[in-house]
């Protein structure tokens, strides 16, 4: 009897570890994806940190603005920006889909920005980057919610920055 009841309690925790390492595996693919987009961008790869904040923007995109959609119909005050009380600090976080997904049309438009003007004006892929950066920083400002962590210890808006880049010249 009491090695049916050690047996149960053993598969029971066994299936809790997997159910666990599932939604991490989730969270990890959101992440790295924002990652590899930070990392492409940070080493002038733009074309790779399009591609990945791509990822980040088709895998979770929806579900961020569902989110955002949220936030709007309980018309919740956006968050600040900069340094911010614990107790406001975790509740952005708590957001992470909608930060990571603003923070991707973020780069992605900044990316596109940066080969808007690496090219000639008249080739067709100035125009075709520009845009690329003009839709993806709309984008970001469609997620006006959206948060991003600077490890120095503050948020800012990519909302509120992409706002800043428009319009292109």
């Amino acid at each position: 009897m009491r090695t049916l009841k050690s047996n149960r309690l053993a598969c029971i925790f066994a299936l809790a570890i997997l159910v666990s390492s599932i939604f991490a595996q989730d969270l990890q693919a959101e992440e790295q994806c924002l990652k590899d987009a930070w990392r492409t961008f940070i080493s002038a790869k733009y074309d790779s940190a399009i591609f990945f904040a791509d990822k980040c923007i088709d895998d979770f995109g929806r579900a961020a603005g569902r989110e955002q959609a949220r936030l709007d119909s309980l018309r919740v005050p956006l968050p600040p920006t900069g340094r911010v009380p614990e107790v406001e600090r975790n509740r952005i976080f708590n957001r992470g889909l909608l930060n990571d997904v603003a923070t991707a049309y973020f780069i992605k438009g900044r990316s596109a920005e940066y080969l808007y003007r690496r090219y000639q004006r008249g080739d067709p892929r100035s125009s075709k980057y520009k845009q690329i950066a003009i839709e993806a920083y709309r984008a970001a400002c469609q997620l006006k919610h959206g948060r991003t962590w600077d490890p120095k210890g503050w948020f800012w808006s990519p909302c509120e920055v992409a706002n800043d880049r428009l319009p292109l010249n």
